[in-house]
């Protein structure tokens, strides 16, 4: 559960901080990093009860992949045939970390 909160904690930080426009914003700026410092203290406590390379893995794949797919649809941001490529790699390499 602590890693769901952490995943979405860290998608909800990185919208907060795009929506910030280079900390201009700075109440959208300072909501984004509190959201993001509450992301690591959740992975803190998944980390408690699951190997760290697989919580980090999961947490980092989750959050590149979720956010990159936001980004494309709210922020009409264009992901590549490359960039697919490496959405899709990076969730090989996650399955493939939690089955081992």
């Amino acid at each position: 559960m602590w890693l769901l909160v952490a995943v979405a904690l860290e998608i909800a930080g990185t919208y907060l901080l795009k929506l910030s426009d280079g900390m201009s914003r700075r109440l959208h700026g300072a909501g984004g990093i509190l959201l993001v410092m509450g992301a690591f203290a959740a992975l803190a406590q998944a980390i408690k009860g699951m190997d760290l390379s697989v919580a980090y893995a999961v947490w980092g794949g989750a959050g590149l992949v979720i956010t990159a797919i936001v980004g494309s649809l709210v922020f009409g941001q264009r992901i590549r045939p490359a960039g697919w490529l490496g959405i899709v790699l990076v969730v090989a390499g996650v399955a493939t970390l939690k089955l081992i």
